[in-house]
C-alpha cells in the first residue's frame, strides 16, 4: 500500500515536471536574435481585478530586474516590469487599461498604439498612424518604437475594426500564466 502511494506521488511529480519542461522548451524557442533574456521566472501571484491587471514574479533586483523591462512568455508579449524589490517584481499586463503598447501590423507595417480595454479581454487602438486601419485577422507585433518592448514580439490578432479604432485579442492567455521571461533589446 505504501509503495503504491509513493509511486502515485512520483507519477504526479513526473507529470508536473513534464509540463514544466514543455513550457521551458517553448520559451527557449520563442526568443530571437534581437532579445537578451535577463531571467526566466515563475508567476507567484496574480491580481486581476477591474482596476489593475498585475502579476508578481519570483525575481527582482537580485537578478538585475528594474522598471520598464519587457516580459514575454512562449505565446507573446505579457507586459512590462513596474516595480522590483530584492526578490520579486510586479508586471503590468498588456490588458491593463493603463498599459500602452506601440505595435505594427505584420501585413503592411502600419503603426498604432494599443491599450487594455476596460473589460480586460481585449486590446483597443488609441492611436493609428496615418489613420490606416488594419484588417480583421491581421497580426500585431511590437514596433520597438517605445524602447521598452523589443521589436517583433507577437502581441495580438485584430478581431474587430470600427470607423476610427480597432480591437485585438492578445495571444497570451492571462488566466494561465505560469512562467515568463524578462527581456530587453540587444
Amino acid at each position: 500500500f505504501f509503495d503504491l502511494v509513493r509511486l502515485k506521488k512520483w507519477q504526479t511529480l513526473a507529470i508536473k515536471s513534464s509540463r514544466e519542461n514543455r513550457v521551458f522548451k517553448k520559451l527557449l524557442n520563442s526568443t530571437s536574435h534581437n532579445i537578451d533574456i535577463i531571467k526566466t521566472a515563475s508567476v507567484i501571484n496574480q491580481s486581476n481585478n477591474l482596476y489593475s491587471k498585475l502579476v508578481t514574479i519570483n525575481a527582482g533586483i537580485n537578478f538585475k530586474i528594474k522598471n520598464n523591462l519587457a516580459v514575454i512568455n512562449e505565446k507573446g508579449l505579457v507586459g512590462k516590469t513596474v516595480f522590483s524589490s530584492k526578490n520579486n517584481s510586479r508586471v503590468l499586463l498588456i490588458n491593463d487599461p493603463s498599459s500602452s503598447i506601440p505595435v505594427k501590423t505584420l501585413s503592411d507595417g502600419a503603426f498604432s498604439i494599443l491599450k487594455g480595454a476596460n473589460q480586460g479581454n481585449f486590446l483597443k487602438s488609441v492611436f493609428i498612424k496615418g489613420r490606416k486601419l488594419p484588417k480583421i485577422g491581421d497580426l500585431l507585433v511590437t514596433s520597438g518604437n517605445a524602447k521598452i518592448f523589443p521589436r517583433d514580439i507577437l502581441v495580438a490578432k485584430v478581431i474587430d475594426v470600427k470607423d476610427d479604432h480597432y480591437f485585438a485579442l492578445p495571444y497570451v492567455d492571462f488566466n494561465n500564466l505560469n512562467y515568463v521571461q524578462v527581456v530587453k533589446s540587444k
